[in-house]
């Protein structure tokens, strides 16, 4: 894969982060010239059958015996569901395709001037003539490549637009769209849209949208799964104790002093773990979401060989943290694993993370390290990654 690849035309990375990147829209004309399509519509049906890759059809006027407009079908799917399509105003979706099929990792490449724990997926979308999923917003940025066919691209950019959604409905559809920028994007082409930006895309004809997604985490989410971590600090599994209580008037009052005794139980706890937060968001980010599609990867190695190259899957993140100066090691984080390696391998971990092809001689130093050489192991039984 080559970093080197600028699908922002005239643009620099640098210009295009200060004056786009969640800010306003662009197209680029030709991001990605000379596309070709990787596969036909039937054979994107067939790895829906055939694999479990998440996927969902929008049919917009929606199909006996509901007759609903807008219905909404999630995978799996049966040959029946493809063959009972409409001919014009549907659309089917499947997401994750970079797992699927990993050559489609070049679709992700060029956007690494983001870092590797931003970036979600990669997803397609296949409309008939008139095809949508309806005027939106996303909570994520995405850059959206026409890989086959025309869609024309409506969006709202201001921000005084009518939040209203049409209720009843199984997706999130705005009930008025007034567009005040359009564009029609032919194959090659490529729309940035900032997240909460609202988009109408309908397909003009037949056409094939490929979508490059970011991960945004909502704090919450970030919460809860760092409170899930606590299940083994002692401090997190003491009870509540009130030696000396004295008598109250009121069996129905919470009063100030358990008030403010709880609430310190809470604090004090919590203050003891903020040091974990940086180890927990590296496993967090470097995790793979949902299956990972190991096909006939099973029968292969399961060890670390020194004298082998290797070759890493698109979808495996492998990110490092370099926060304390004065600290000398590393933290390492792989598809949720982690390991601490001296700074002295600095430049060897900098190389595994933008890389994705291994020469045994680019391994050289990290395979001397055993704590790398048992990641190593779990990344190949996992098949993150693959002697070549």
């Amino acid at each position: 894969m080559n970093q080197a690849i600028n699908v922002l035309g005239k643009l620099s990375k640098e210009e295009f982060l200060a004056d786009y990147w969640q800010k306003r829209p662009v197209v680029i004309r030709n991001a990605f010239a000379d596309f070709d399509m990787p596969f036909t519509a039937e054979e994107l049906a067939g790895l829906a059958l055939d694999t479990d890759a998440p996927a969902r059809m929008i049919i917009e006027h929606g199909l006996p015996p509901e007759n609903k407009p807008w219905q909404v079908k999630l995978s799996p799917f049966s040959e029946e569901d493809f063959t009972s399509l409409p001919d014009s105003h549907c659309t089917f979706l499947v997401n994750d395709l970079e797992r699927y099929i990993p050559e489609l990792g070049n679709l992700i490449e060029p956007f690494r001037f983001i870092p590797d724990w931003r970036i979600d997926d990669l997803m397609v979308s296949y409309a008939e003539d008139q095809g949508s999923v309806g005027p939106h917003t996303d909570d994520y940025d995405v850059f959206l490549i026409q890989g086959q066919g025309k869609r024309r691209w409506k969006v709202i950019t201001r921000e005084d637009y009518n939040q209203e959604l049409i209720p009843g409905l199984p997706i999130a559809l705005l009930k008025e769209f007034e567009a005040d920028q359009e564009w029609l994007l032919e194959a090659g082409d490529m729309l940035y849209l900032p997240p909460n930006m609202p988009h109408y895309g309908i397909a003009e004809g037949a056409c094939f949208t490929f979508s490059v997604g970011f991960r945004a985490p909502q704090t919450k989410e970030l919460v809860q799964s760092w409170l899930e971590t606590f299940d083994a600090v002692p401090e997190f599994k003491q009870r509540f104790t009130d030696a000396g209580r004295t008598l109250q008037a009121n069996p129905g009052e919470i009063k100030k002093d358990d008030l403010e005794a709880l609430s310190k139980r809470i604090t004090d706890a919590i203050e003891k773990q903020k040091e974990t937060i940086p180890l927990f968001l590296g496993k967090y980010l470097s995790e793979s979401k949902g299956e990972i599609p190991i096909e006939d990867r099973q029968s292969q190695s399961e060890t670390f060989l020194k004298n082998t190259d290797y070759e890493r899957e698109s979808w495996l993140r492998i990110i490092y943290i370099d926060a304390d100066k004065d600290d000398k090691q590393l933290q390492l984080f792989a598809n949720g694993h982690h390991i601490k390696l001296p700074k002295t391998l600095k430049k060897d971990v900098q190389e595994l993370c933008e890389n994705y092809y291994y020469t045994a001689q680019s391994l050289q130093k990290l395979a001397e390290n055993n704590a790398f050489k048992a990641l190593f192991d779990d990344l190949i039984q996992e098949g993150g990654v693959y002697p070549v």
